[in-house]
């Protein structure tokens, strides 16, 4: 886990933002199991208006050293705070 110096008001916005953020939309089924699910676009659509509420957005980068890609997720709060 990587950080910016301090994450104060980075956490305070998330703490904020998990309190009033509403379950995802389960909209989909497991062809196997036959359960219902919520998709990554359900997920993102209900995450992204409350987290935009609060100052805070996410990126996603690929990362790869050659023979191995990996995905790097960063949490930025307008503080310039940020996780990842």
């Amino acid at each position: 886990m990587q950080k910016s110096e301090t994450i104060k008001e980075l956490a305070a916005a998330l703490a904020a933002a998990q309190a009033e953020m509403p379950p995802a939309e389960m909209n989909a089924t497991n062809p196997f199991l036959k359960n219902k699910y919520a998709d990554l676009g359900s997920v993102i659509s209900t995450a992204q208006p409350v987290l935009a509420k609060h100052g805070l957005a996410v990126a996603q980068l690929v990362t790869g050293d050659g023979e191995r890609i990996g995905l790097d997720t960063t949490l930025m709060h307008t503080s310039g705070e940020w996780i990842s």
